[in-house]
């Protein structure tokens, strides 16, 4: 299913009789003649079922807004739509005809349930620092037309306007030293079993571990390394961006202005960026913010005090992105560097495993035929058992796929951190080594131990 466009524009949200309306918060509302109506958890809901297919409303009740109907629907969007049912990209959104003082703002995505494809609308109402949403969830196209005729019946009470309260400062991080507080931003350290979430770095940045990323602050910039979500490919780049910037920022931020969205097709690893100023609503200040990404960067989040800080620390123009030398891309891309984490060796304990593989399909230059296939693959493994001892094993295979050839190798013995950035092995194929090591935080208070002895860092997950 998807959503029809002729459906997208809100209708004349005022004028039906009332004759069997009800009410809920600020709702007045006719429900559908035959739907079963329930009001659980502060949410009231008007449903049918049949044969398989369903339709809902859940009326939400109203809650602080910022002011903007655009922004307060992203943020609910983001809250009702993409944490639970984490939707097909970004929705198709218009906006509505007021609703008396209230504005209007309506989208849609489909989203995958139960083996098959069910659709998320949500029409969201902000009036004097107040928003509330009705969201449509439904499996078949007359759910969409009944919504439709739903909204038709729809009235909001006035709302009585609100003086914003500025967030209270967070409170001072128990386990270990985090990055100074200003205002209302959380800087406290997300608590964990491993020993460090703190990393102050040699160049002034101060990093620490936080549920949804890793958040930096040197001097009057703060950046946020988003951990990924898992993976994802939009060929609509501006559909990509767009979507990033409703999940990853809007929710944080109110009164956005001059928003601009850049990638660049020039370059084979295409790099993104949006750019707007806005009123962070933890800090209050209005700030600039910029959401970058690269190749394997991550979505890195960007805010500084104003647009001329950005442009004098970064030396990049976001109005100059298309065909930009790689030189200034650089800087943003690095940032991916503070999600670094020392490592200890209690943290070391179970068993750590990295696996590394490759295919080549060989085709005859001259009659286009198949020539065969290589390949290769590799399982390197640590077990750490707490008391200061290991076991290392390697297995490898490669050469022509069909008649691969297998090769290992195993040893064990003592290891110890030095600084807590390198560990030393007494025996490795042989001999003794020193490998550099950190840590990586992902989400859910997860770790990846990156570890390097020649060559390239490799990463290692723990097993068990």
């Amino acid at each position: 299913m998807r959503i029809r466009t002729a459906h997208l524009p809100l209708l004349a949200l005022s004028t039906l009789s009332t004759a069997h309306a009800a009410t809920f918060d600020v709702y007045t509302f006719t429900p559908p003649s035959g739907w079963t109506q329930t009001t659980t958890k502060g949410i009231t809901r008007l449903s049918r079922t049949a044969g398989g297919q369903y339709c809902v409303f859940d009326l939400y009740p109203a809650t602080k807004g910022s002011g903007n109907v655009t922004q307060d629907f992203r943020s609910e969007w983001n809250t009702l739509v993409v944490k639970p049912y984490a939707p097909d990209g970004a929705p198709e959104e218009e906006g509505g005809d007021p609703v008396g003082v209230w504005q209007s703002h309506l989208g849609g995505a489909s989203f995958a349930y139960e083996g098959g494809t069910s659709l998320a609308v949500l029409a969201t109402f902000s009036a004097a620092g107040q928003a509330a949403s009705v969201l449509m969830l439904g499996n078949d196209e007359q759910c969409l037309e009944q919504f439709d005729t739903f909204l038709t019946t729809l009235r909001l009470k006035a709302p009585t306007a609100q003086t914003p309260t500025p967030p209270a400062p967070s409170p001072t991080a128990s386990k270990t030293t985090a990055a100074p507080a200003t205002g209302g931003l959380n800087t406290t350290p997300l608590k964990s079993t491993y020993k460090f979430d703190t990393t102050t770095f040699d160049d002034g940045w101060v990093a620490v571990v936080q549920k949804d990323w890793v958040l930096a602050r040197r001097g009057t910039t703060t950046v946020r390394l988003h951990y990924p979500s898992g993976p994802s490919y939009n060929p609509d780049s501006d559909a990509e961006l767009r979507a990033a910037w409703n999940t990853l920022v809007s929710p944080r931020y109110r009164d956005l202005q001059g928003y601009a969205q850049n990638f660049d097709t020039l370059n084979f690893e295409r790099p993104y960026l949006a750019t707007g100023t806005a009123t962070s609503l933890e800090t209050g200040q209005r700030v600039y913010v910029a959401l970058f990404r690269q190749a394997e960067s991550g979505w890195i989040e960007i805010v500084t005090p104003d647009r001329d800080t950005f442009l004098k620390t970064y030396r990049l123009d976001p109005t100059q992105f298309y065909g930009v030398d790689d030189t200034l891309l650089r800087p943003l891309r690095n940032l991916r560097g503070l999600n670094r984490f020392a490592v200890a060796a209690s943290d070391l304990t179970g068993t750590w495993s990295s696996n590394a593989g490759g295919y080549t399909q060989w085709v005859n230059a001259f009659t286009g035929l198949s020539a065969g296939a290589t390949g290769f693959s590799s399982n390197e493994t640590f077990e750490f058992t707490g008391t200061g001892t290991y076991r290392w094993s390697l297995a490898m295979a490669s050469g022509v796929v069909g008649a691969q050839t297998f090769s290992g190798a195993k040893s064990s013995g003592k290891h110890a951190m030095k600084d807590n950035w390198q560990i030393s092995f007494s025996d490795i194929e042989g001999k003794p080594r020193v490998y550099n090591a950190y840590f990586e935080a992902g989400r859910g208070g997860q770790r990846i131990l990156w570890m390097q002895s020649v060559g390239t860092y490799s990463a290692y997950v723990k097993v068990k």
